[in-house]
């Protein structure tokens, strides 16, 4: 999991709003076919798409998720935005669903430590509870679903590296996941939980960090 990638790199950007999920899944089932791993990922307003184009393949593929990162990216052509990277294998190797349980057990109050993001509630009022929440627990978590997935990451980046919060914040797990939809149970949409815990540093692996450097450079 420690070294860099030779897989394919897909990235989604807000202006490749006009593609379908399908067509992504096919670009991953596709790599994942050529090399065996792939590297997906959403800058800005396009990590929803690329988040439910990541979930889709899983359920309709032999493809899993092994890595989850999300960082800020500044450079000449991206100036400074948020970006979700996913990568895919074919053989399953981390359980995010049972790391993301085991997150919860230690949390105290679950609903308390719950900042849950929708399009309703302005950027800033959320980063306002974050840190209020931040200031009784040393953990929170981040959710969303659908497209404020983009308002999710962009919140938790914020609370991380955006030197606001008096204690240091790293992010501790991202899980991706699918829940029903509300207004239709019969069908599903994608969904983050971002972890955040006082006292710790966010760590990379090695093929991340080299994939956001090089989407940096503009590669």
């Amino acid at each position: 999991m420690s070294q860099p990638t030779n897989g394919k790199v897909i990235v989604i950007s807000p202006s490749d709003f006009t593609l379908k999920t399908s067509d992504i899944v096919e670009k991953i089932i596709s790599g994942i076919m050529e090399a065996g791993e792939v590297n997906i990922v959403g800058i800005n307003d396009g990590a929803f798409l690329a988040c439910s184009a990541t979930i889709m393949a899983t359920e309709i593929a032999n493809v899993y998720i092994d890595e989850i990162s999300i960082e800020n990216l500044e450079s000449p052509t991206l100036a400074k935005t948020s970006a979700i990277s996913t990568f895919l294998t074919q053989k399953p190797s981390t359980d995010f669903a049972k790391m993301a349980e085991q997150e919860e057990k230690e949390m105290t109050d679950i609903l308390e430590q719950t900042i849950s993001v929708s399009r309703a509630a302005p950027l800033e009022r959320l980063l306002t509870i974050s840190l209020l929440r931040l200031a009784r627990f040393d953990k929170i978590r981040i959710s969303a679903a659908g497209g404020s997935i983009n308002d999710a990451v962009a919140l938790a980046l914020k609370l991380t590296r955006g030197q606001i919060s008096k204690d240091v914040i790293g992010i501790k797990l991202v899980h991706l996941y699918s829940i029903l939809m509300r207004n239709d149970p019969t069908k599903s949409i994608a969904a983050i939980s971002i972890y955040l815990q006082k006292g710790m540093s966010t760590r990379y692996t090695k093929r991340q960090s080299a994939l956001f450097k090089k989407l940096e450079s503009g590669q």
